[in-house]
């Protein structure tokens, strides 16, 4: 009974959690032809908006505009990827929070039907819990950071009066950090310290 119990309740969790992260992904997905749209994710709009400047430029910075896009575009990969990453394992991380919340009342609410589950209070299965709690939420931690830098870039390769040579430099710079785990802190301290320094001219 206890098994049929238990078993119910981790599967709805699981339907729960799989129900939730297809509406996110589904509010992912490209489905408006315009791109000042509330259902995506800023990543979606700024490529989006590089699309368009690329469709509208001229003759004379047509070139230009295509590789400015094509930058934006690779970083957007790598965006949405994040993105659906941090999705996953922020519903995750919001079960293993209510696991961690309710694991030490099983051993009270079902403490003459545990049976051969007497294992669920223990000590060492708590910690377990709590420690996956904590590792999910590293994770979705993690790939949010990631996501929010990977918009940063993007912003700063569209609106940025760099030539598209010096750009694709840094962003290639920037792309094997990441790759290699490491974050955009770097290319945003570079670029804070330049905005300081023109507002301020004694910083050199």
């Amino acid at each position: 009974m206890i098994d049929q119990s238990i078993r119910g309740y981790f599967l709805g969790f699981i339907g729960i959690f799989l129900l939730l992260l297809s509406v996110q992904v589904a509010a992912m997905e490209d489905s408006d032809d315009s791109f000042y749209s509330s259902n995506q994710t800023s990543a979606s709009l700024l490529v989006r908006y590089a699309e368009s400047v690329k469709k509208q430029a001229s003759t004379e910075n047509k070139q230009q505009a295509e590789q400015k896009f094509l930058l934006v575009y690779d970083i957007y990969i790598k965006a949405k990827s994040y993105a659906l990453l941090n999705k996953i394992f922020f519903w995750l991380s919001g079960i293993a929070a209510v696991c961690v919340l309710l694991w030490p009342s099983l051993g009270i609410i079902f403490k003459n039907r545990l049976g051969e589950m007497e294992w669920i209070k223990s000590a060492v299965v708590q910690t377990t819990v709590t420690g996956i709690a904590a590792l999910t939420f590293a994770f979705y931690s993690q790939y949010k950071d990631k996501q929010v830098y990977a918009e940063t870039l993007m912003r700063q390769v569209i609106f940025s009066e760099q030539s598209v040579t010096n750009l694709s430099l840094k962003v290639a710079g920037e792309l094997a950090r990441i790759d290699r785990g490491f974050s955009f802190g770097n290319f945003v301290s570079d670029q804070t310290k330049i905005t300081k320094g023109k507002s301020d001219p004694s910083i050199q």
